[in-house]
């Protein structure tokens, strides 16, 4: 990890956590920084306009400009949703189970799409909801093709990366990613990413009850996923 990177975000979000601005010293104690480093850091971050100080020697406050970077992968998920919600349903329809869309959100998933399955028993994936990449089928699908990620939480926490790793790997070998209630009890799932530019920009997954999902199950639905979202069959 590039240090001086992690401590520019360090003092971003230090700024953030004070609505009304931060003032230099309450910055550095946050990042646990000294005084003349957070204060270089915090002029090449107003050099850029991610960061403002309107009186000299006043309170730091962030711009719109790190909203703007937000507004513009919100539209990129936007138009990601639009795209594939019809995939969503119609994969929904052909396996009885909820089928849903993911994207990665730090050490998270986060759900931007889900369509119900019709049974009375069934999996309700909220939209906005969030879970670890690390201990999910869908999380295992998003981090197969995304060695960036891998790579920052394998550092972050080397125990729970140590024990995602086989899951992980099996993701890698087979292009999909099972659950067999290992995370909720009696829910089993498998997951699929979605390629752009050589990465998993997405993941789609069907879940619900293992009563109703064994393994050979899962992975005819893996096929499916893939052959309903690309259009082709499986090789």
């Amino acid at each position: 990890m590039i240090q001086s990177v992690q401590r520019a975000f360090q003092l971003l979000e230090a700024i953030a956590a004070a609505p009304r601005g931060a003032r230099l010293s309450d910055i550095a104690d946050a990042a646990h920084l000294n005084r003349s480093t957070t204060h270089n850091l915090l002029a090449t971050l107003q050099e850029l306009g991610y960061v403002a100080q309107p009186t000299r020697g006043g309170v730091y406050t962030l711009t719109d400009r790190l909203t703007d970077l937000a507004r513009g992968a919100s539209v990129a998920d936007d138009l990601l949703r639009e795209r594939l919600h019809p995939a969503l349903e119609k994969i929904t329809q052909d396996t009885g189970e909820t089928c849903y869309l993911a994207v990665p959100a730090g050490a998270q998933y986060l759900c931007l799409d889900a369509v119900e399955a019709p049974a009375p028993l069934r999996l309700t994936i909220p939209i906005g909801g969030r879970e670890p990449l690390l201990s999910t089928a869908i999380g295992h699908a998003l981090l197969s093709g995304r060695p960036d990620l891998r790579n920052r939480l394998a550092d972050d926490d080397p125990a729970a990366w140590k024990r995602a790793a086989d899951g992980l790997e099996q993701a890698r070998a087979d292009g999909y990613a099972l659950d067999l209630a290992g995370y909720h009890p009696d829910i089993s799932c498998a997951a699929v990413p979605l390629w752009e530019d050589d990465r998993a920009r997405a993941a789609i997954a069907v879940a619900g009850p293992t009563t109703r999902l064994p393994e050979a199950r899962l992975r005819r639905i893996a096929t499916h996923i893939r052959e309903t979202v690309t259009g082709q069959p499986s090789p």
